[in-house]
């Protein structure tokens, strides 16, 4: 009997163990396949096709917004890259001044930590985030960095929209 429980605690501990090193698997670059994984786990649903370049998707809200593999080993296969960035771009609402979408801007970039906003040459409202597998990261925190920015896109808003947070 007690060599039963040894021996089932052991198996325990092994499969514990397994499930431990596979949630912290530690990715050294991005494929689309670990990009989409990620996102999904984050709570986005893929829009896009597999043959796109781009990955189209939608999170809380139905927010639309689009990421890209970059740094990549082969740039046309999309293989081995150390960078995924993700991109959603806002309209202002008509009658708001530009000084006004730049504060707007200035604000969320002083309060919010997942997240880049800018008006790019274009005149188009945009927050991006950057993610880097230089170094490794994990699965795990992959995921959970996506989500914050998912978060943080969706409080852009209320500095975008003031009015509709009322």
């Amino acid at each position: 009997m007690r060599w039963t429980i040894l021996a089932a605690a052991a198996a325990l501990a092994l499969g514990s163990t397994a499930a431990q090193a596979q949630s912290a698997q530690t990715l050294s670059h991005f494929t689309r396949a670990d990009f989409e994984r990620a996102l999904t786990e984050a709570g986005a649903t893929i829009t896009s096709t597999a043959g796109s370049e781009r990955i189209d998707f939608t999170f809380e809200g139905g927010v639309t917004a689009d990421a890209l593999l970059l740094a990549c080993e082969d740039e046309k296969t999309k293989t081995r890259c150390l960078g995924s960035s993700m991109l959603a771009t806002f309209e202002a609402d008509t009658g708001t001044t530009p000084e006004q979408v730049m504060e707007a801007v200035n604000k969320y970039n002083y309060n919010e930590n997942f997240g880049r906003a800018y008006v790019d040459p274009d005149g188009v409202i945009a927050v991006r985030m950057y993610i880097i597998a230089d170094g490794g990261i994990t699965r795990e925190n992959y995921s959970s960095q996506i989500g914050l920015w998912f978060a943080s896109v969706v409080d852009f808003f209320g500095y975008l929209y003031p009015e509709q947070g009322e």
